[in-house]
Order: structure tokens, then sequence, then C-alpha cells
């Protein structure tokens, strides 16, 4: 499976339960990623995709096959690690108040790494990992 997740300077995701920040853009280029493949979102994230089919699923890690992609804002990707195929890193490039945090799996590589001004960010920033294990 494909793993996107956001993330400030510090790793932060979370802050009292709420997401740090959103972009339309940011959304716009993720659901291009996956292009036809089947796109996951918790409930969570829902509503960053109003009116975009895509599968809801709060349980998405588990069920992801090889090529779906999966939106991940609220759970730690780290037990389904030898699952993911690519990590989608979006860089928020500023700090935020952070409760929950990213923790990367080893044995990724950086594939690929490009900036785009986002809706609500000056700069986002992609990087692409693949898994090397």
């Amino acid at each position: 499976m494909n793993i996107a997740v956001c993330i400030d300077d510090n790793g932060g995701m979370l802050f009292n339960s709420r997401r740090q920040s959103r972009d339309r853009i940011l959304i716009e280029d993720f659901l291009r990623t996956a292009g036809n493949n089947k796109v996951f979102v918790r409930s969570f994230s829902e509503k960053l995709f109003v009116d975009i089919n895509v599968s809801v699923n709060d349980n998405c890690l588990s069920d992801a096959e090889e090529n779906d992609f999966c939106f991940i804002e609220d759970e730690s990707i780290l037990p389904f690690s030898e699952k993911i195929k690519t990590l989608i890193i979006y860089k928020w490039n500023r700090v935020y108040p952070a409760d929950f945090s990213f923790e990367m799996p080893e044995g990724f590589k950086l594939s690929e790494a490009y900036e785009f001004q986002g809706s609500s960010h000056e700069k986002i920033t992609k990087e692409i990992y693949v898994n090397e294990n």
C-alpha cells in the first residue's frame, strides 16, 4: 500500500486531537498521485474529501491492498511498515503545537522531493520514500 501523511518541521501531526493544518491543493496533489487507485481515508479525515470518491475506513491500514493509497492523520503507521511500498510525506515547513507525532519506519529511502505552493501555505514540501525492505 501507499501512505500519505502531513507533518510540521518537528514531525508533529495532531494537537489536542485536531489536525495542525489543512490545504486544498495538497489534497488535490495527493489525489493526482493516487491516480485511479483506490483511496482510503479514516473517518477523522473524511471532511477533507467532501464530494470526492474515497473509501472511508478506520481500518484502512489493515485492509488496504498493494496499490491502494491511504491518507493518515491520526494513527501510527509503524505496525504496518512491512506492507507499505511508498510513503509520501507532506511537510508544512512550519512548527505547530503537537501532541501526536509521526514516526518514520526503518528501511525507507528518499526517492523524490519537490516543493509546491498550497492554498494556505506558501511552500509545501512533498517527499516520496520507497520501502527498501
